[in-house]
């Protein structure tokens, strides 16, 4: 085992659960019981040893490093420094979609927050906020989904979105007249009713173009939920007389 790469790696997933050594140490405690060691004495409290693995000084047996692999939602590959991400499950999914580790990463914990329908206690607590919430905030990734996927009969425009793209950012839309005047010392300085024609066709365009994408995104949802071919997320569910989407685990 390279003690370098164990180290290194050991931390960087220890701070992904854990925010201190001795978090991570109780939590090992708890659940696996002290580590005895006959050559040494007993680290009580273990964040001798937890210490000792993050400088590199020492390793842990392959039975331990099955308990840490377990505790920090890693694979040992990745503490041994076979593989590049934190799991094979992540390492597969990279290989086959292209997607980067950070974005696997957050897609799962966006599934992770779907998993528990927060408390009523937490909302009041929220006022007004609740669209901020991670449970409302991941219902994005499962709405992103089915725009992608589509349906059998519609699928969301490239070609619109394409074109809305290039008018924001290459042609510099605008759709205030006030946006499109100069210096006042320049003499080719459109007129107002110039200028109100610019912005109202500017206007009339993005209009369009958003009416095209959000009928898209109508006619994929509907016919997705004829079909009952929504994630769960974007199911409703239906407890104590309140309606509400949920995620089944």
């Amino acid at each position: 085992m390279n003690r370098f790469t164990f180290s290194e790696r050991f931390v960087e997933c220890r701070k992904r659960k854990f925010h201190s050594q001795q978090q991570f140490a109780d939590a090992y405690m708890k659940k696996y019981g002290m580590i005895r060691s006959p050559k040494a004495k007993t680290d009580r409290n273990m964040f001798g040893t937890v210490q000792s693995w993050e400088q590199g000084k020492s390793t842990p047996t392959a039975e331990v490093l099955c308990n840490i692999c377990d505790l920090l939602d890693c694979d040992a590959d990745y503490l041994l420094g076979r593989i590049n991400q934190r799991t094979h499950a992540i390492e597969d999914a990279h290989q086959y979609t292209g997607l980067s580790p950070e974005a696997l990463e957050q897609l799962h914990e966006y599934r992770e927050n779907l998993s528990e329908y927060p408390a009523s206690e937490e909302f009041n607590k929220m006022e007004y906020a609740e669209i901020y919430h991670p449970y409302y905030q991941a219902f994005a990734l499962y709405l992103i989904d089915e725009i992608l996927v589509g349906s059998k009969a519609h699928k969301l425009s490239a070609g619109t979105l394409n074109s809305l793209y290039t008018k924001i950012y290459e042609d510099e839309i605008a759709v205030e007249s006030d946006d499109y005047k100069t210096d006042e010392d320049d003499d080719s300085s459109d007129t107002e009713e110039e200028r109100k024609k610019l912005a109202d066709e500017c206007r009339e365009f993005v209009d369009m173009a958003c009416y095209r994408i959000t009928n898209n995104i109508r006619d994929i949802l509907f016919e997705n939920a004829i079909d009952n071919k929504l994630p769960n997320a974007l199911k409703v569910h239906y407890l104590d007389k309140c309606y509400y989407f949920g995620i089944d685990n």
